[in-house]
């Protein structure tokens, strides 16, 4: 009698355990950020897949359960590698308006047949390339003409870009730090690594997988632990394109530290399209380019025959900023 109620109990908490992990496997091998989001999520089916084969060994002759054992660890494998590829593959925005947008304040009225059409070629390139956010100023007439944030600075929570939304600029420090002070530049300038990348993502001092999926699917739900992103500050949070692919159109990681080479004693220097505006106009600075992790990141473009300035940044490594800046500039060069 006792072994007649064990069994099926016995039975029924693999199943479920089986199933509890299949599921897990799935939400990790969706993670598209997650590094070796993937393998683990392969792990958690197989693990699901051998406890399925448990519940059924009784019930099957042995070939049996070794061919169920087989096509389950490939169908994990598939499952998992194929889940992962096509969300990190998956187009951010379907569609250009789907694009959500933020601007402090309405565009400068003598520009703004201009900014309508900059907004529709903005919203292109993030379709076109697959980027999660831009944020873009216009200097015109000695002033900020327009400024707007495009896209999300955060994929995950879908926190939108705004004007004063800060970006890493790469490089391009080296020409825009000695002039954050005199110009008063707020937003710009220098903060350590940990504010930027508080989980230490794809480096020695991140947590072991299984405590940051604790973290990620039962303490912070509940409430009991406060999530790393969005970063705070306004900061946006940055991306290189995944499998060191050049191309954000094949999907997207979280940056790891050591992707910031080119900033020295682990500081990242920030700021913003507006800022980078006002020191051009400031300084009567030539067009420069910052890169990061080998790619662009943002492009200041200034046409002094034009009286025109363009600044666009981008929070993925590898966005053509210089190609919209380009664009944009073109669209308020003919307006002018």
């Amino acid at each position: 009698m006792t072994a007649t109620v064990t069994n099926p109990v016995k039975a029924l908490a693999l199943l479920a355990l089986g199933l509890a992990m299949a599921g897990m496997g799935l939400y990790v091998a969706n993670a598209d950020d997650a590094p070796g989001a993937a393998v683990i999520g392969f792990l958690l089916l197989l693990a699901a897949v051998l406890f399925g084969v448990r519940t059924a060994r009784d019930r099957l002759p042995t070939w049996a359960g070794r061919t169920a054992l087989a096509v389950g660890v490939l169908t994990a494998a598939f499952a998992a590698f194929l889940t992962h590829a096509v969300t990190v593959a998956a187009p951010l925005f379907p569609q250009a308006r789907d694009v959500p947008s933020v601007s402090n304040s309405a565009p400068s009225p003598p520009y703004a047949a201009a900014v309508e059409r900059a907004r529709e070629v903005v919203r292109a390139a993030l379709l076109e390339q697959n980027l999660p956010g831009v944020s873009v100023a216009v200097g015109a007439g000695g002033t900020i003409a327009w400024s707007e944030g495009f896209g999300w600075r955060d994929v995950d929570t879908r926190t939108p870009v705004t004007p004063d939304t800060r970006f890493n600029i790469g490089t391009a420090a080296s020409a825009v730090a000695a002039a954050v002070a005199p110009l008063e530049l707020a937003n710009t300038g220098a903060d350590p690594a940990a504010v930027w990348s508080p989980e230490h993502v794809g480096e020695p001092e991140e947590d072991f997988p299984l405590f940051a999926i604790i973290r990620h699917v039962i303490w912070q739900p509940l409430g009991l632990m406060p999530p790393e992103y969005p970063l705070p500050g306004d900061r946006a949070t940055f991306y290189v394109p995944r499998s060191g692919d050049d191309n954000p159109r094949r999907g997207r990681r979280l940056m790891y530290m050591r992707d910031l080479a080119c900033c020295a004693g682990g500081m990242a220097f920030y700021s913003t399209p507006s800022d980078l505006v006002r020191f051009a106009l400031g300084t009567k600075a030539d067009s420069v380019t910052g890169e990061l992790a080998g790619g662009s990141v943002m492009s200041l473009l200034t046409r002094h025959d034009d009286g025109i300035v363009v600044a666009v940044a981008s929070n993925i490594a590898h966005a053509d900023t210089a190609a919209l800046a380009r664009a944009v500039a073109d669209v308020f060069a003919g307006q002018k």
